[in-house]
C-alpha cells in the first residue's frame, strides 16, 4: 500500500495519508487480526488520539474474548426474531399456544428496533438505554405496568444473550433495563347494570346498521358476551375455540342443563380439558346460534359470523359500544347537528368505561360470584385458574363475602351486583316460556346441539 505521509505512533500503530483525501487513515494489529479505518480527521494530533483510544480499546476486548465487528441492534434482533419464528412453528404442530412469543416479537420490532435500528449492539451505553426509556414513555403517553415492562425486558435480554454468546460484546457492556414500572391496578368489572346496557346497545346498533359485515358482528357480539358471564371462560383463545361437539345440553325437570369443554386455551396445555358449566338462561342464545347454523358440523366453530367466516375485529367492536356509553351516546346519526343523548340512569350506570375490556367480562363473572358467596375452589376450577389466583387478585372482596357470619349483625341490604339481584335480558325472559325439548331430543340424536 503506497501512502502519501506516515507517521507512526507506537509500534504496531501508525497513521498516513493518501493521494486525493486530507483525512488520516490508522492502522494496528491485534492478535492476528489487521484493522484499518478512517479517523475522519485532518489535522494530525487529532488523527493520533483517535487512533490510540482505537488501539486500546480493541486490545481490551481481543484480551476480554471480544470479536471485533460487533453486529448492529437490528442485525441481532432479526436473529432473535427467527429463533422465535421457529419456536411458534413448532408450537403450531404440537398444538401449544405461542402468543407469548408472538407478542415478544411485536415488543421487538415496535419499540426496540424502531429507536435503536443500526446502532452496533457496543455502542448502546446507558446514556443510550435512558434515552431509549425516554422515548419509550412518550410512545405509550403513561407509565408502563410492571408487567409489561417485564415482557420488555425478557425480549431485550435475549438480544444482549445473543451478543453475548457470540462474543461481540461481555456482560459488562450490558447497560441497565428499567424495572420502575406501575403497580397492577385493581382488575376492571363490569356492574351487571352496565352489562346489561351494554347487551342492549348492541342490540339497537344491530338493527340500525345497513353494512351486512357490520350486522353480523354485533349479532354475535350480543351472544359472545352474554356467553363470557355466563360461563366465567376466556374471551379469546377459550371461547373462540368452541366446537358444537364441545356443548353438551340436557333437560333436568325441564330446566335446561349446559355444559361446555374448553380444549384450548391458557391452561389446558398444563392442566387439559376442563367442563365448565353454563349459566342456563343462556339457553335463549344457544337456540339462537343454533337456528343460525342449520347445517352445523360437530367440528364446526360456534362463535362464526352467520355467513359462516371467522369474526375479526371482536374486541374492537365491543371497546366502540363501551366507548359509545362512555360518552353518554346512545344513537349516532349520519346528520353530525343529530345526536341522541341517553337517558341519566344511563349515564350514572356507565361512567368511566373506556378501559374496560371483553376480558373485563371474566373478572365481573368471578367478582358477581364472589359477592353471592360462591365457593372459591369451585370457582376456580370452572375458570381454570388457582385459588391462590383469586385471592391474589380479588383479595379486596374477600373480607366483604362473610361480614354478616363473622360480625354476628344481619346486614338488611344484599351485596351489590350480586347474582340474586341481576336482571336477565330480554332474550332470556322470552326464553323461559318455551320448550327446549328439542334441543334435549337434537342432542340425544347428533351427540351435539
Amino acid at each position: 500500500m503506497g501512502y502519501l505521509q506516515k507517521i507512526t505512533i507506537i509500534d504496531g500503530l501508525f497513521i498516513f495519508t493518501q493521494p486525493n483525501s486530507k483525512r488520516w487513515y490508522a492502522r494496528f494489529k491485534v492478535g492476528k487480526e489487521h484493522i484499518t479505518f478512517s479517523t475522519g480527521e485532518s489535522d494530525v494530533e487529532a488523527a493520533k488520539i483517535k487512533a490510540t483510544d482505537k488501539y486500546y480499546k480493541r486490545r481490551t476486548e481481543h484480551q476480554l474474548g471480544i470479536r471485533s465487528g460487533a453486529q448492529t441492534f437490528t442485525a441481532l434482533a432479526n436473529l432473535v426474531i427467527k429463533d422465535l419464528e421457529r419456536d411458534i412453528a413448532e408450537a403450531k404442530k404440537a398444538n401449544k399456544s405461542s402468543k407469548t412469543k408472538s407478542n415478544y416479537i411485536g415488543i421487538l420490532k415496535k419499540y426496540h428496533m424502531e429507536h435503536f435500528k443500526d446502532t452496533r449492539i457496543d455502542q448502546i451505553n446507558q446514556a443510550k438505554m435512558d434515552e431509549f426509556h425516554a422515548w419509550r414513555r412518550e410512545q405509550f403517553g403513561k407509565q408502563m405496568s410492571s408487567s409489561s415492562l417485564q415482557n420488555h425486558n425478557a425480549i431485550l435480554s435475549k438480544v444482549y444473550d445473543k451478543a453475548l454468546s457470540s462474543g461481540q460484546i461481555t456482560k459488562y457492556h450490558i447497560p441497565t433495563f428499567e424495572t420502575d414500572g406501575k403497580r397492577q391496578e385493581r382488575r376492571g368489572v363490569f356492574t351487571w347494570k352496565e352489562f346489561r346496557k351494554i347487551s342492549e346497545l348492541i342490540s339497537k346498533e344491530q338493527q340500525r346498521t345497513k353494512n351486512k359485515t357490520s350486522r353480523m358482528l354485533l349479532e354475535l357480539l350480543y351472544d359472545y358476551i352474554d356467553f363470557a358471564v355466563a360461563t366465567g371462560m376466556r374471551p379469546g383463545t377459550e371461547i373462540e375455540n368452541v366446537r358444537w361437539r364441545d356443548i353438551s345440553f340436557t333437560l333436568i325437570n325441564g330446566v335446561p342443563e349446559i355444559t361446555v369443554t374448553v380444549t384450548k386455551g391458557k391452561t389446558t396445555l398444563y392442566t387439559g380439558p376442563r367442563e365448565v358449566v353454563v349459566r342456563s338462561d343462556f339457553v335463549a342464545n344457544l337456540a339462537d346460534l343454533v337456528a343460525r347454523f342449520p347445517d352445523r358440523k360437530a367440528n364446526d366453530l360456534v362463535f362464526r359470523l352467520s355467513d359462516g367466516s371467522k369474526p375479526k375485529g371482536l374486541s374492537r367492536k365491543f371497546s366502540e359500544i363501551v366507548k359509545k356509553l362512555d360518552q353518554g351516546k346512545e344513537n349516532e346519526k349520519d346528520d353530525e347537528d343529530e345526536k341522541v343523548v341517553v337517558a341519566e340512569e344511563v349515564e350514572e350506570a356507565v361512567k368511566n368505561l373506556s378501559e374496560r375490556t371483553l376480558y373485563s367480562l371474566r373478572h365481573s363473572y368471578i367478582t358477581w360470584n364472589l359477592k353471592n358467596k360462591g365457593d372459591i375452589a369451585a370457582l376456580a376450577k370452572q375458570c381454570g385458574t388457582s385459588i391462590e389466583m383469586i385471592d391474589r387478585n380479588y383479595s379486596h372482596l374477600l373480607p366483604t363475602m362473610f361480614r354478616q357470619e363473622f360480625s354476628g349483625v344481619a346486614y338488611e341490604k344484599e351485596e351489590p351486583d350480586s347474582l340474586k339481584q341481576r336482571n336477565i335480558s330480554q332474550k332470556a325472559r322470552e326464553a323461559n316460556i318455551r320448550d327446549y325439548g328439542w334441543l334435549a331430543d337434537n342432542f340425544e340424536k347428533r351427540k351435539f346441539v
